[in-house]
């Protein structure tokens, strides 16, 4: 049996989003202003554990809000695809990890299964987020002692900053949050921002 290499094309980060990488703990809270990179960040969290072989999943407030990032993870990891459901969003990888991709406007979406990794994607726009973290996401994490990834820009006095609180707060030692302007992405220009 050989031992054939793949390479992948991951997209790159930026600084602000390696010093979150840097800075992650357990449960991770990025509250960052529009085209900060918070998809591509969460890609990124998302894809390592399932190329190391493990269940992963990405929570979206609906299915249209979810349809670039579906899109963009099929074809970055379309090399090492075994198996794709596109009426059930899920990739199974060769090595074994698998990548489901769930729509929150039923906040009981992933109950039951195990997961090892979750990204939240637009956290602040998911109406019952309380209710899906705590009755159906959260419990997914508990076999495997599972991460969590919140990324959303923020939205006023909800639940996703009573999450970002607790990344804030000292006593909580699982739980980071970052707050960063649009402008920490170098990529966009500054009169662009401006405008």
């Amino acid at each position: 049996m050989s031992n054939k290499i793949i390479a992948l094309s991951l997209p790159a980060l930026h600084p602000a989003q390696a010093k979150v990488i840097q800075q992650a703990k357990r449960f991770n809270v990025v509250n960052c202003g529009r085209r900060f990179g918070k998809t591509v960040l969460g890609m990124d969290r998302l894809i390592h554990p399932a190329l190391d072989g493990k269940p992963v999943a990405w929570f979206s407030p609906t299915n249209k809000s979810m349809a670039d990032s579906w899109r963009m993870v099929q074809s970055i990891l379309a090399p090492v695809t075994l198996a794709k459901s596109e009426q059930e969003k899920r990739l199974e990888l060769i090595n074994g990890g698998v990548i489901d991709f769930w729509s929150l406007d039923n906040p009981d979406a992933g109950r039951g299964r195990k997961y090892a990794l979750v990204v939240i994607d637009e956290a602040a726009l998911i109406p019952a987020l309380s209710q899906a973290w705590q009755q159906s996401i959260r419990p997914t994490l508990t076999d495997l002692r599972g991460a969590a990834w919140f990324l959303s820009t923020p939205k006023g006095m909800d639940y996703f900053k009573l999450l970002y609180d607790r990344g804030q707060d000292p006593e909580r030692e699982d739980w980071a949050s970052w707050q960063m302007p649009t402008s920490a992405n170098p990529y966009l220009q500054p009169e662009e921002i401006e405008s």
